[in-house]
């Protein structure tokens, strides 16, 4: 189970690693990436859900290091994470890492796994768990990341603008390959769950409004003249589909795009009446949680 310094990190983490994502999918990284500032100034695309355009980074980045860096070194070198009861500083916490695991050209690679006992070779099973233990490392660029702190000190401490590079960011995710880590998946699925959630609610909330200004009678004309424009010919339109009963409204009026990408059993798509629109993210959410109420009512 990780621990809240674990939970600290990805918090943070998913964050910084959205935004170096969105730096360079709208092609705003300079010619060199090494010195490319993944938070200029630019125009949201909207594609990605989690900070299109992030102020404070600079001490989010600070907060994801002195977390990441302490679960480390705690799970590594139990009692060296303080001193005299306070945490250390991300800077000390790397050179406690240095201490014990000389750089070599400002790299330290921190095993995965201790050192394996000897297991007799009649255990067979016990040699075919051994065999297969992650046996690589955690690369911690020390160097970068001691850069990436004093590149966000004058930000973090009003003396001007932060420099935050992407080589500061990768460096900081690589900290999640260690065991004491291992945690920004598991986040990001969850924004990803929490974002598609808010976004359904807004759009059913967004449609029930605009079905009480049109009225009911009115939604029923246009619900009885409605065409589907995404309707299945096999040869036209193979990937087509009929229209299904839309959430809010109650018409059959919901034209689908497609199925949900695990399931395959929730429709996203809009409905033509009152407009609710239902995004893939929205319905693989609602398909995962039909699939939990029909496996509690099997049981």
């Amino acid at each position: 189970m990780k621990d809240q310094r674990a939970e600290e990190f990805a918090r943070c983490a998913v964050v910084l690693a959205a935004e170096l994502r969105e730096t360079r999918r709208d092609g705003a990284v300079a010619a060199d990436p090494e010195e490319a500032d993944p938070f200029a100034a630019r125009a949201p695309t909207g594609d990605d859900p989690f900070a299109p355009f992030m102020a404070g980074r600079e001490g989010v980045f600070d907060q994801a290091l002195s977390n990441g860096l302490a679960a480390i070194v705690a799970s590594e070198w139990p009692g060296k994470v303080d001193s005299k009861g306070r945490v250390l500083s991300a800077s000390a916490l790397l050179r406690v890492i240095e201490e014990h695991i000389p750089a070599t050209d400002g790299i330290v690679c921190v095993p995965d796994e201790h050192p394996m006992p000897d297991i007799p070779q009649d255990d067979m099973n016990s040699l075919f768990q051994a065999r297969h233990r992650l046996s690589s490392h955690t690369r911690i660029d020390v160097r970068t990341l001691q850069n990436g702190i004093e590149a966000s000190q004058a930000a973090r401490h009003g003396r001007g603008a932060g420099a935050l590079q992407h080589r500061h960011i990768e460096a900081l995710l690589a900290l999640d390959g260690h065991r004491s880590l291992g945690v920004m998946g598991e986040e990001q699925q969850d924004r990803i769950q929490q974002i598609a959630h808010a976004e359904d609610s807004a759009s059913q909330k967004r449609a029930a409004e605009y079905l009480e200004r049109i009225g009911e009678e009115e939604a029923t004309r246009r619900a009885e003249n409605v065409a589907n424009p995404n309707a299945y010919h096999p040869k036209h339109s193979p990937d087509g589909h009929d229209l299904d009963t839309c959430p809010v409204c109650g018409h059959e009026t919901f034209c689908v795009e497609g199925l949900d990408p695990v399931f395959g059993q929730v429709a996203y798509g809009q409905c033509l009446v009152c407009t609710y629109a239902r995004t893939p993210g929205a319905a693989e959410d609602e398909a995962f949680t039909e699939h939990l109420r029909s496996i509690m009512d099997d049981e």
